[in-house]
């Protein structure tokens, strides 16, 4: 018994149906489907229309499409104005547009793949045709074939319109450490001696215990694989000593000292394997990473971050912190850390959020971290101040001038209570931006407090 070649009439009439009703299906399906992949002819010649009031800019309804065959002289022949109204009211919604038409489209394919067997079969039982022939000409339409199906490619799901963006709700993407180490790659750097693996060093620690970096910033606790490549064990045991003189330290951070380039992905591979090993690993910590680099490495923008790239994609979706200790230029950024690197822009620019540890030159026991980050909600300058007993740095709570416009601010709020940036700039009658930022200032250095967004005096009167 003969079988039916392969077509959907309910699909093709679908997808008609769709592109009536909501002039942004056409924009999907006409990448999916063509009109000789439509079954029956009338189907074929109504999408054609579609197509034609595309290419003239008018949204495809049944008003323009009517219109359309109309004029070619083909509405009574696709069933009249009628017809088009059936295929309006056979569907509820056009969201599954792209569906149906890949429906349609696989149809087509899988009838053409009938033909070429038919069309093989009679070759082959052509004895005047050489079968290498055959073959050759098989192949080439089969290449054909595949081709066409490759270029079949979903990209429509990654259009997105503004409004179902708006729609949606995202959870909060949580911090590794409140206010400067966000999930995905972080860049901290630093000219020679200012520190950057002992600031690193206890960032790796308040991770592993969960506990305050810098004194004052709320870790997430989870295990840190820390990639030292500019020393050896017996270097790190030294400065582990110096953190922990009396005591040991706490389990949760992970040390290795030698690890394979990026260069043809050895890092990365190695790095997957190892976080399937450990899943409770929260962050990575690269130091250095122009370790990693390959030998030979170009300076340019393009360049630059094209070697930043994959650590970008490979953090997303694994919920990990990664932590990639570079250098400064010798001249500084002016104040900027993301033009304070070393390199061009292209390492800066290619990750989400960039610090930059500063030692003050006149005093050596104090420092500043610069912050800057698509997801740091506060890239206000932290005062620092380092402790050369225990190897650390430390929020400094009492950096920075109490000036006359500090001052005031604390007045208000020890007057008036907690309040927000807004009525202090109101009583205080200033630019609420700059009040804003000021605030800002002032909490880093402790000279005020925070709680659920408002600010208060802390109990010391520092005024």
């Amino acid at each position: 018994m003969e079988r039916p070649v392969p077509f959907n009439l309910d699909a093709e009439r679908a997808v008609l149906g769709s592109c009536l009703m909501e002039r942004e299906a056409i924009l999907v399906v006409r990448n999916l489907v063509s009109s000789d992949e439509f079954y029956l002819e009338r189907h074929a010649v109504i999408y054609e229309a579609i197509l034609a009031c595309l290419e003239q800019r008018q949204p495809p309804d049944m008003v323009t499409v009517a219109a359309q065959l109309r004029q070619a002289g083909q509405l009574e022949f696709v069933g009249g104005g009628s017809f088009l109204g059936e295929l309006l009211s056979d569907i509820p919604t056009a969201i599954h547009a792209d569906h149906y038409a890949r429906i349609v489209r696989r149809c087509a394919r899988a009838r053409r793949l009938i033909e070429l067997g038919a069309h093989i079969t009679a070759a082959a039982y052509d004895e005047s045709r050489d079968p290498d022939a055959v073959i050759e000409e098989a192949e080439q339409r089969l290449f054909v074939e595949r081709a066409a199906g490759a270029c079949d490619e979903d990209w429509q799901g990654q259009v997105f319109d503004g409004r179902e963006l708006h729609a949606r709700n995202y959870p909060p993407r949580p911090n590794i450490i409140e206010g400067i180490l966000p999930i995905g790659p972080t860049i901290v750097h630093g000219l020679p001696k200012t520190k950057k693996s002992w600031f690193s060093m206890g960032l790796s620690y308040s991770v592993a215990c969960g506990g305050m970096a810098l004194g004052q910033l709320q870790a997430q606790r989870g295990e840190v694989l820390y990639i030292d490549l500019e020393m050896d064990e017996e270097l790190e045991n030294e400065r582990l000593k110096v953190l922990y003189p009396r005591s040991t330290p706490p389990e949760g951070v992970k040390f290795v000292f030698t690890w394979p380039t990026i260069e043809g992905g050895a890092f990365f591979n190695r790095l997957d394997s190892y976080l399937r090993a450990r899943p409770y690993t929260r962050l990575v910590v690269v130091d250095t990473l122009v370790r990693v680099f390959p030998e030979e490495t170009r300076d340019g923008y393009r360049q630059d971050a094209k070697l930043i790239d994959p650590f970008r994609r490979f953090c997303a979706g694994r919920g990990i912190g990664m932590l990639l200790i570079y250098h400064s230029r010798k001249l500084g950024g002016s104040g900027d850390p993301i033009l304070g690197a070393s390199g061009s822009t292209g390492i800066t620019g290619s990750v989400d959020t960039v610090l930059e540890l500063r030692n003050d030159e006149t005093e050596p026991s104090k420092g500043m971290l610069l912050r800057r980050g698509r997801r740091l909600r506060d890239d206000s300058k932290m005062h620092l101040k380092w402790d050369v007993q225990l190897g650390t740095w430390a929020i400094n709570q009492k950096a920075g001038t109490l000036t006359p416009e500090r001052k005031a601010i604390i007045e208000v709020v020890q007057e008036h209570g907690p309040m927000s940036t807004q009525k202090i700039a109101a009583i205080l009658e200033r630019p609420a931006p700059s009040i804003r930022r000021m605030c800002a200032e002032m909490l880093t250095c402790g000279q005020l407090l925070s709680m659920q967004g408002l600010y208060m005096a802390p109990e010391s009167d520092m005024a």
